[in-house]
């Protein structure tokens, strides 16, 4: 990804390059929004399971700007002329990241980290300047989590079988 703006806006946005096709966005982001609402689902079994109310506490805070993020992912999908990824078949009971607080907090870490690899491979992509720029914050939220997280963990023992 160029960093550029000039250059991104010149040769990849500006008619010299081509950006994705509105089925080729659709294609690409709902498979996203799918795997980021898996991972607020995760997030969501650590605020409710974690003992510790501190931890608990500011997941939650921020959670509101991961939820954010899928209706601004949703938004990207329906403008495309799409149907978003709506997430109705996923289940609560379906996550369980274990039992006590080591297993939980290395869990998620490692989900956030597949997701940030995600959004970072997405990124990639040859994407219109709007798509780019929602991923772009979508990755930086999860650049946060991911920070608290390893924060967290580091100074914890990493349970045996904790990715």
């Amino acid at each position: 990804m160029n960093t550029n703006p000039l250059v991104r806006l010149l040769f990849n946005r500006g008619g010299i390059g081509q950006s994705l096709t509105r089925e080729e966005t659709v294609e690409r982001i709902n498979p996203i929004i799918e795997k980021l609402m898996r991972l607020n689902f995760s997030h969501n079994y650590v605020i409710d399971h974690c003992s510790e109310q501190a931890i608990a506490d500011q997941l939650a805070k921020l959670q509101k700007r991961a939820r954010a993020d899928v209706g601004k992912l949703a938004e990207v999908v329906l403008s495309a002329g799409g149907a978003a990824y709506n997430g109705t078949e996923l289940r609560h009971e379906t996550f369980d990241l274990g039992e006590t607080d080591n297993e939980m907090l290395f869990e998620l870490r490692h989900r956030e980290k597949e997701f940030q690899s995600t959004v970072e491979n997405e990124l990639q992509v040859n994407h219109h300047l709007r798509t780019e720029a929602v991923l772009e914050n979508v990755q930086a939220n999860s650049e946060e989590r991911l920070g608290y997280l390893k924060q967290v963990t580091s100074r914890r023992h990493r349970p045996t079988a904790a990715p």
